[in-house]
């Protein structure tokens, strides 16, 4: 999973040098006086995708505004005031007057403004009549825009991506590792890439494999315009999804197998859980019960129950069959990012913005059993070992940590340069993997905290310190 969304999501978009790229990118100049027209779905809508879409979207209509279609985006919201798309006059379009630097409100909204040479292209096709070079003015233009733009997946990492999502293989010979619109496979022998599985959005948020190892998860999303949920076989070799098992207007940010691996969870930004079977695909149940996005789930042993963690600054235990709440965590003071269920099922244990992670008992009307440790920024992400004994937790402090499970003392695991916003743990407890924002992957010794592995989890990368021996 990916927390930490409010500052991850806007920081991501700084890899620039790994964003798509469309093949005729480079055919046309479309700011002012550059050779032919502008075209909203080749040189506008890209701009709206990175800046607009993320507020102004069919489950997020700031002022009233949703530009999922142009006829809507035309429309315009809540304020009234001018007509929002003038043709041919950019002066009388309000659309363009709130995207220029002295704008009221400027848009994007306390955001940076829009480059000047954006604010051009957007001024020049106004004035050439604010034409939709789409099938239908009532398309999603966001969904047009996905399929014909063409993702380019570099063969070598020019720069490296944070890790945002791992998983030990059950066999615990492989890592895998978030990248850009893929999963990278680490061997954990060497530390060597073992293979590379495309097809994915370009963040992805979590992957998972089911228990008997036969099938792999994945989650992921592009913000405030897709999100993904797909189900492949697990084996080396399979490149395609066998089920695609949901698709929706934005990030898709947790995936989890109930313990008998006949069920797969996913949750994200829609606010909703749903739960599919794993061999038909089939739709068994949609839990609507928080108020925003979803960043966790977490099944408890039996299967019956299932936690999740929310933006809404809870974290809630619902029964499956009923689909209904039957404990409420509400003692964080931000957002809850991370939720795991005890090997026995008698705690439940959260963390977050706030710094804290907190243990509960879901049987008894959620309280609060004790916290555990004080980070020295948000934890991301905890995890029970295999056994029970144990609860690993990462954090923006850039520490993982291991705390006895009813509070005893703790290790920390130190080495990490950045915010480490995932970990894993081996299927029998011995080693846990750890991802941080600048795309390193390291491997530990849990027992003893030493250090085994550093990958640099980028293809074709090389760490800065091969690079410079090369050189010399």
């Amino acid at each position: 999973m990916f927390p930490g969304r409010t500052i991850g999501l806007t920081a991501l978009l700084a890899v620039a040098s790994l964003a798509p790229v469309r093949g005729d990118e480079t055919a046309k100049d479309p700011t002012p006086g550059g050779d032919g027209p502008v075209g909203f779905l080749k040189d506008v809508a890209p701009i709206l995708v990175q800046n607009c879409i993320a507020c102004h979207n069919p489950k997020k209509s700031e002022g009233r505004y949703n530009m999922i279609t142009f006829a809507l985006l035309a429309k315009g919201g809540q304020q009234g005031e001018g007509i929002t798309l003038e043709p041919g006059d950019p002066d009388a379009s309000r659309f363009v007057e709130l995207i220029r630097p002295d704008g009221s409100p400027r848009m994007p909204f306390k955001q940076d403004p829009l480059p000047p040479e954006e604010v051009a292209t957007i001024e020049r096709w106004v004035k050439e009549g604010a034409m939709y070079d789409g099938a239908s003015p009532t398309e999603d233009w966001t969904a047009v825009l996905r399929k014909s733009t063409p993702v380019v997946i570099p063969e070598s990492y020019p720069v490296a991506v944070p890790i945002t999502a791992l998983a030990f293989r059950p066999d615990n010979a492989e890592v895998a590792a978030s990248g850009y619109h893929e999963i990278n496979f680490w061997r954990v022998a060497d530390g060597t890439l073992d293979r590379r599985l495309r097809g994915l959005a370009e963040r992805v948020y979590e992957v998972a494999y089911s228990p008997d190892g036969r099938w792999m998860a994945t989650a992921s999303g592009d913000p405030g315009q897709l999100g993904a949920v797909k189900l492949w076989l697990a084996e080396p070799g399979g490149g395609k999804p066998v089920r695609d098992l949901l698709e929706s207007g934005d990030c898709l940010f947790a995936v989890a197998f109930s313990p008998d691996g006949k069920q797969v969870a996913a949750a994200g930004a829609d606010r909703a859980i749903r739960i599919w079977e794993v061999e038909t695909g089939r739709g068994m149940t949609t839990i609507e019960d928080h108020a925003d996005w979803i960043f966790d789930l977490a099944f408890s042993p039996d299967g019956k129950r299932i936690a999740s963690a929310s933006r809404d600054k809870t974290s809630k235990v619902f029964d499956v069959a009923k689909k209904e709440s039957v404990a409420t965590f509400p003692g964080h003071a931000q957002a809850v990012y991370t939720v795991a269920f005890s090997p026995d099922g008698k705690t439940v244990a959260t963390g977050g913005e706030d710094n804290q992670v907190r243990v509960w008992d879901p049987d008894d009307d959620g309280k609060q059993v004790r916290t555990i440790g004080r980070f020295g920024g948000a934890v991301f992400k905890l995890q029970y070992t295999p056994d029970g004994k144990e609860l690993v937790a990462c954090s923006a402090d850039k520490t993982v940590r291991v705390f006895d499970a009813n509070g005893g003392p703790s290790r920390t695991l130190q080495g990490h340069a950045d915010w480490i916003y995932t970990f894993a743990i081996s299927s029998d407890g011995k080693t846990v993997a750890s991802g941080s924002w600048d795309g390193e992957v390291r491997l530990w010794n849990l027992a003893d905290g030493k250090p085994l592995r550093t990958i640099l989890a980028a293809p074709g990368l090389k760490p800065a310190s091969d690079a410079q021996a090369s050189a010399e």
